[in-house]
């Protein structure tokens, strides 16, 4: 190996007198010391890091250079640490991996979660949920198995309540006919004519009671067939024209394309008469209120367009929850129509949204619904 003759001890020693007997590189002074230890010593123009052993015979004193023992300590601090500076990536790209593995398997957890429909009731999977997440996961599944029984309840009470206030609004109803026609002379035919509509609007709400406990239920919907959307739009706004005519509404149809789905009337029926009987009831008097079936690629779209107030923005996401009444608070209503709606469009796959006009003030009620091929719908 190549040799630096910098690398070298240098050797000295003494006698017992402080004689030199002997000296590796007489060309380096280095003084003598008198006492045993290290010492550093700047002699022969460097720096020296000394040990000195003193003993009754002689002395011995070895030296080195202090940048030759710096450059020693950085080369084996080097070698020590190189295989540290290697090891430490490796650690941490492995610590990553690991990471990114058990936080998959807790993102596919929370996407399982967002995911899930609010109706759905079924517990969470933990089948690829890491062990130390298990008992959080169990616990949600608690929680969701106490509020379903509580949801189950509370639907049990609505179904129960409503069908029992069928029976005495009937009997009310019959009452009510009895009185009409002993009232020979019409002295309370004002009065019979108030409690009757009362008991008509408590019997609407009653019904749309029972028929959102039977959605709730998840009752099977009825045999899918034809539906001809373009002749049911004329047969709702048939039936509510006698309302619209009350409160002097031009209600009517704008266009009417071909369109014709799969699924069950009912739904349907149930799902234009909310909206375009809302529209009446917000709209005022000697406003109009435009209906119009448009198809567009393999989707129709029933655009019911009324000249009313509209809905303000902050109450936009709120109008589909149950008994939510926007502005006019003093309006008829229950608000349980666009509940109703949204949630027989769900079960017959459609959808419902409502939007601002741009034109002028009012608001765009709009069904979308899909298609079927003519051929498949005969």
């Amino acid at each position: 190996m190549p040799h630096d003759p910098e690398d070298d001890f240098v050797i000295q020693v003494w006698g017992a007198e402080g004689q030199p007997l002997r000296q590796s590189d007489p060309s380096i002074a280095i003084p003598l010391q008198r006492l045993t230890g290290l010492a550093d010593i700047s002699a022969a123009d460097n720096n020296w890091r000394v040990y000195t052993l003193v003993t009754p015979d002689r002395t011995v004193q070895v030296s080195q250079e202090r940048s030759v023992r710096q450059e020693l300590a950085a080369n084996a601090a080097l070698q020590a640490a190189l295989p540290i500076a290697v090891l430490i990536p490796l650690s941490l790209l492995t610590l990553s991996w690991i990471i990114d593995r058990i936080m998959a398997r807790l993102n596919r957890l929370a996407v399982a979660i967002a995911s899930r429909d609010a109706a759905a009731d079924d517990p969470v999977p933990i089948d690829d949920v890491p062990a130390e997440v298990i008992p959080f996961v169990s616990s949600i599944n608690l929680l969701l198995a106490r509020l379903r029984a509580l949801l189950e309840r509370q639907r049990r009470f609505i179904s129960d309540a409503a069908h029992e206030l069928r029976t005495p609004l009937s009997a009310l109803q019959i009452q009510i006919d009895n009185l009409r026609h002993d009232d020979r002379d019409g002295r309370f035919a004002r009065r019979l004519s108030e409690l009757e509509a009362g008991i008509g609007r408590s019997t609407s709400l009653v019904n749309k009671l029972l028929r959102l406990a039977r959605y709730d239920a998840r009752e099977p919907a009825p045999s899918p067939r034809p539906v001809d959307l373009a002749q049911l739009t004329v047969d709702t706004i048939a039936r509510l024209t006698p309302l619209a005519g009350s409160r002097s509404i031009d209600l009517g149809i704008t266009r009417r394309d071909e369109a014709v789905t799969i699924g069950a009337l009912a739904d349907f029926e149930i799902i234009l008469d909310n909206l375009v009987e809302n529209a009446v009831r917000y709209t005022p008097s000697g406003g109009t209120v435009d209906v119009a079936v448009e198809v567009t690629g393999e989707e129709a779209r029933i655009e019911i367009r009324d000249t009313g107030p509209g809905i303000a923005e902050d109450d936009m996401t709120r109008v589909f929850e149950r008994f939510f009444r926007a502005n006019p608070h003093d309006s008829e209503g229950s608000g349980l129509g666009l509940a109703i709606a949204k949630a027989a469009a769900e079960r017959q796959g459609a959808r419902v949204a409502l939007s601002m006009r741009q034109d002028r003030p009012g608001l765009i009620a709009c069904l979308v619904v899909r298609l079927v091929p003519m051929k498949a719908s005969r």
